[in-house]
C-alpha cells in the first residue's frame, strides 16, 4: 500500500464511518496505487466470501508427531507404571513367600506363656487379696466383741 493514512480492509469490510469512507473513495479515485490496493483486498474477499464455512478441526496432525511418541520401553519409566508394578509384585511376593505352620505353633506357643505368666500372676493377686480380706474380717470380729464388752482388753 503506497498511502499509509488509508485502511482499505477497513473500507471494504465496512468499519469505517461516513467522513473516513467518503475520503477514501475520493482518494481512490485519485490514486491509482491506491485503487489497485482496493482492487487486491475485494478480491481477496470475493475470493473468501466464494468459500464453504468449515469446522475447525480439533487436532491437526503432524508428521512430527510419531518423532515424539514414547517407545513401547519408556512406559516402564513413568511414574504410574512403576507403583503398579510394585504393588503387584508385593502381592505376588506376599502369595508365595507367606507363613510357614512352623511361625503358627511358635506364635501359639508364645501366646500360651504368656497366658500361663498373666494367670499365675492374677492367682497370687487373689491369694493376697483372700489373706488380706480373712485377716480384715478377724479384726471387725475383735472390734465388734470389744463394743459388745464380751472380750476384755
Amino acid at each position: 500500500m503506497s498511502c499509509p493514512s488509508y485502511d482499505w480492509k477497513a473500507y471494504v469490510l465496512g468499519e469505517l464511518d461516513v467522513t473516513q469512507r467518503r475520503e477514501a473513495e475520493a482518494h481512490a479515485t485519485t490514486c491509482s496505487a491506491c485503487r489497485d490496493e482496493l482492487a487486491g483486498v475485494r478480491l481477496t474477499l470475493d475470493a473468501l466470501s466464494t468459500l464453504r464455512e468449515e469446522e475447525m478441526p480439533r487436532r491437526i496432525a503432524f508428521v512430527s508427531d510419531k518423532v515424539f511418541e514414547p517407545r513401547w520401553w519408556q512406559a516402564f519409566l513413568k511414574p504410574s507404571f512403576a507403583a503398579g508394578a510394585l504393588v503387584a509384585g508385593a502381592i505376588l511376593v506376599h502369595a508365595f513367600v507367606g507363613r510357614s505352620p512352623v511361625d503358627d505353633v511358635a506364635i501359639q506357643a508364645r501366646v500360651d506363656k504368656a497366658v500361663a505368666v498373666v494367670e499365675q500372676r492374677q492367682e497370687r493377686q487373689m491369694e493376697v487379696m483372700v489373706s488380706t480380706l480373712e485377716m480384715l474380717e478377724k479384726q471387725n470380729k475383735v472390734m465388734v466383741m470389744q463394743n459388745a464388752g464380751l472380750v476384755r482388753q
